[in-house]
């Protein structure tokens, strides 16, 4: 059964932000490839599965009426071909979670479920990066991934603490 979301209310209910182990992006192998968009969206199930994969719950808190949470889970395809990550956006205006949606496919190539959400989550997120989107503030929840590993995704799309990517940090050097 796909696990709930739940939105902390209280600090003490937020995972531990700091200090983790950094394991680094996993290598994509050379037969990975992935669909976002409208595209993934017609390859994916018209429903998330029941048996998705909770990844994680991250918040942007721009203002306190201006906000964005999402929810991420990983699932895989009817055949088990190829990994989906979904999104589950909170509606503040209706205190509801809205329908999830497929954000990416994926071919499975080999990869565990904890590399494949963190690729797929990188190349979403620096898409949306693209599109204006900064970095989240903090992570309300953690499942596959936890908060160290969510935030190192994080530091290699929007770049550490002095804002920029690691990428560029590495390409700089």
């Amino acid at each position: 059964m796909t696990r709930k979301p739940h939105i902390p209310m209280l600090p003490s209910e937020l995972p531990q932000q700091r200090l983790y182990l950094v394991k680094g992006l996993p290598e994509r192998p050379a037969n990975w490839s992935m669909t976002t968009g409208k595209l993934a969206e017609d390859i994916a199930p018209s429903a998330m599965p029941r048996l998705a994969r909770y990844i994680g719950q991250v918040e942007w808190a721009w203002s306190p009426m201006h906000m964005r949470i999402d929810a991420y889970y990983l699932s895989m395809c009817s055949r088990h071909h190829h990994w989906v990550l979904w999104s589950k956006r909170y509606d503040d205006n209706w205190s509801r979670w809205m329908d999830p949606s497929a954000m990416a496919v994926a071919s499975r190539a080999g990869l565990p479920a904890d590399a494949a959400a963190r690729l797929m989550l990188h190349s979403c997120w620096a898409q949306e990066r693209d599109g204006g989107l900064d970095r989240f503030h903090w992570v309300n929840e953690s499942g596959i991934l936890d908060a160290g590993e969510l935030a190192e995704v994080a530091s290699a799309v929007w770049g550490d603490a002095a804002g920029e990517p690691e990428e560029q940090q590495e390409a700089d050097l």
